[in-house]
């Protein structure tokens, strides 16, 4: 019998029935081209749909080509669009799992740079986070985009879709006809309340109209928007009262968070370390007030959390689409009470809807295969001959390497010379807002370690004569990076330490006043910043990149900030280090090639990039048939890189045609 029995209870949802409470919500994958969903992205719903999840409700769909979104946004008001839903819910619904199409208009939220007419939207309230300034909608463009929303639902019925969910939330256009702070009309769509509502309850009505029966319609909203002058929840708990009252709606998604503000966007994909589950009480505030289905999500990762949303009635359906992206078999492996082989998501946004943004197909930073199901399949069904192999080196590449490797049948020997596995991974989860995510990742590797056939051998500093005597067939070289320090005056004083030394010794003496430089704009600078500055040190961060954590993901960049200004972090972009003289730190200015002195100060920490370890791979790259570089031993980079090159290298090792190649660029997988 499941541990969870509320969760995978079957529910009726509209015309649905679901098989359990697990539902995917909708998130852009980039499988779209010319407006169309691609093979790419049935694959990924289907190896969703094959581990398990009741509902899968399909990235945003424009209703209208004002409202594309970017350049891979699905176009739903082209006919071309049903034989594409077709084949995707006909491989869907082989394993009992409905689908649900989002249907969409941003209004003036606006990502996209291609040219593009101007913004629609109810008022010319400009957007602050991207500074578009939108046009008013007129009446007949207005009618227009109802009768496009009537016409996505149309067409995806046609294609076989169990249902639509209207987007409202994150301030996207029906949530800026509502909101009296976008709304600024004086017509029939503004002023009092229900002017505001009558866009929305005229969408409603023309999607009835046109589907008829044996369909399901839902809206997905924010309960709070999380920002200055956005509705709380006592306007949502108003909106749902009078919606109901009014129209038909078969379920309500509850999520958090406005679009058109840096702190009400991190409620859009929240990051690690946002609380998790933490918009279930509002959920059930909205369940209250509406007497229908309610949908909620926003950082509910684990099954047992989920369980405890349904059994206590905070939610009908819980939404863990970044648990599916990671592990898509989540949802059987919970069910058959195997919980603890589940790969917990990590709340990194690196490669998920970091992605999106950078307009490359959806990934996992610890699921490689994720967005490449089909390319992954190809490679994983290539006939293989059994080889042993020495991966050297526990950190996030070596382990993914060794992993991959034992699922696929080799022998396979993980050795490090440190007596923990991780890596930097041990550095990471010292560092105060990444301490999760790396006891998690760090969790993950440990339950599949202890499951799997893989000779670990911790406190192993391997050497030449080590490869010599073990003779494997193949070689992982995977010793990580060190820090990088520059060649400059004064950098050998006994003030100057680096990040890594500054989370592995704690005891060192840093004195009041510090000096932080980064070089990455990633998260090492501001993490040595946070934590000196929660310990009482006063703290000048400088970086030489535009701005503080400019190669972090939006949404986690706003939590940094936030907390950085919160502990007076004085914060000074455009600057590196260029000198330590008598005392006295030289910083040059990046567009000026002016210097300043800044005296005041007791220590330095040096975020400055990182170098590879290559000395063993030097030494041993001719004693094995194959000797591989991945991670940062062959160039430091982030998470996603050691991840992926330990796993789409390990796919290599015994591939016995000729002429197969893996490329394994972080963006893509592709067989030559």
């Amino acid at each position: 019998m499941t541990p969870f029995k509320h969760l995978f209870s079957p529910v009726t949802i509209g015309s649905m029935e679901l098989p359990n409470r697990i539902m995917s919500t909708a998130h852009q994958t980039n499988h779209v081209v010319d407006g169309i969903p691609t093979p790419d992205m049935a694959a990924y719903h289907v190896e969703r749909a094959k581990g398990g999840a009741g509902l899968l409700i399909l990235e945003a769909a424009a209703v209208h080509s004002s409202g594309m979104l970017t350049t891979h946004t699905i176009a739903g008001y082209d006919p071309k669009i049903v034989p594409a839903y077709q084949e995707l819910v006909k491989e869907v619904h082989r394993y009992g799992t409905k689908v649900v199409q989002q249907l969409f208009h941003g209004g003036r939220e606006v990502v996209s740079s291609d040219y593009r007419s101007a913004a629609w939207a109810p008022s010319a309230v400009p957007s602050l986070r991207f500074g578009t300034m939108p046009r008013p909608m007129s009446i007949d463009e207005i009618q227009d985009v109802i009768e496009g929303f009537a016409i996505s639902a149309r067409l995806a019925k046609e294609g076989g879709i169990d249902g639509v969910e209207i987007c409202c939330s994150h301030g996207y256009l029906p949530a800026q006809f509502w909101s009296e702070h976008t709304n600024k009309r004086t017509d029939e769509y503004g002023g009092s309340f229900r002017n505001r509502m009558r866009f929305i309850v005229e969408v409603i009505e023309r999607v009835w109209q046109e589907v008829g029966k044996g369909f399901t319609v839902g809206i997905r909203m924010s309960a709070d928007e999380m920002t200055m002058d956005g509705n709380d929840i006592k306007d949502s708990v108003k909106i749902v009262e009078h919606l109901v009252e009014q129209v038909r709606i078969d379920f309500i998604n509850v999520t958090a968070g406005d679009s058109s503000t840096y702190a009400g966007s991190t409620h859009i994909v929240p990051p690690s370390p946002v609380k998790h589950a933490y918009v279930s009480p509002q959920a059930f505030k909205i369940r209250m007030a509406g007497a229908v289905p309610v949908f909620v999500g926003s950082r509910i990762v684990d099954p047992v959390e989920a369980e405890q949303i349904v059994a206590k009635g905070k939610a009908d359906v819980v939404g863990m689409t970044r648990s599916l992206i990671v592990d898509p078999k989540m949802p059987n492996k919970a069910k058959a009470g195997d919980h603890h082989l589940i790969d917990a998501c990590l709340g990194c946004l690196q490669a998920c809807i970091g992605h999106y943004h950078k307009g490359l197909p959806i990934g996992c930073v610890q699921t490689p295969a994720t967005g490449k199901e089909r390319q992954v399949q190809t490679l994983k069904e290539r006939s293989r001959e059994n080889k042993k192999v020495l991966v050297i080196g526990a950190g996030p590449a070596g382990l993914k390497a060794a992993l991959t490797l034992d699922e696929l049948g080799h022998e396979v020997i993980l050795a490090d010379k440190g007596e923990e596995i991780g890596g930097l991974l041990n550095v990471l989860k010292r560092a105060p807002m990444r301490q999760e995510l790396a006891e998690t990742m760090l969790d993950n590797f440990r339950r599949k370690l202890a499951v799997s056939k893989v000779d670990v051998r911790l406190g192993r500093d391997i050497t030449s004569t080590d490869v010599i005597t073990l003779s494997p067939d193949a070689v992982f070289c995977a010793v990580g990076s060190r820090p990088f320090i520059p060649d400059i005056p004064g950098i050998d004083d006994e003030r100057v330490l680096t990040v890594d030394e500054l989370f592995r010794k704690r005891d060192r003496a840093i004195g009041k006043n510090v000096l932080v430089f980064d070089f990455g704009g990633d998260w090492p600078g501001m993490e040595a910043a946070i934590d000196l500055a929660e310990k009482g040190h006063q703290v000048t961060l400088i970086t030489s990149k535009l701005y503080i954590g400019e190669e972090v993901h939006q949404y986690l960049r706003n939590e940094y900030l936030k907390k950085l200004y919160q502990l007076k972090v004085k914060l000074l972009p455009h600057y590196d280090l260029g000198e330590i003289k008598n005392g006295q730190a030289v910083i040059r200015n990046l567009f000026s090639y002016e210097r300043e002195v800044i005296t005041d100060w007791d220590s330095i920490v040096l975020s400055l990039g990182r170098v590879p370890n290559t000395e063993l791979y030097d030494d041993i790259k001719d004693m094995a048939p194959e000797v591989h570089q991945i991670g940062d031993c062959l160039a430091p980079r982030t998470l996603e890189e050691a991840t992926h090159e330990g796993f789409m290298t390990s796919l290599q090792i015994g591939i016995q045609e000729e002429g197969d190649k893996v490329n394994i660029k972080a963006d893509e997988a592709v067989v030559e």
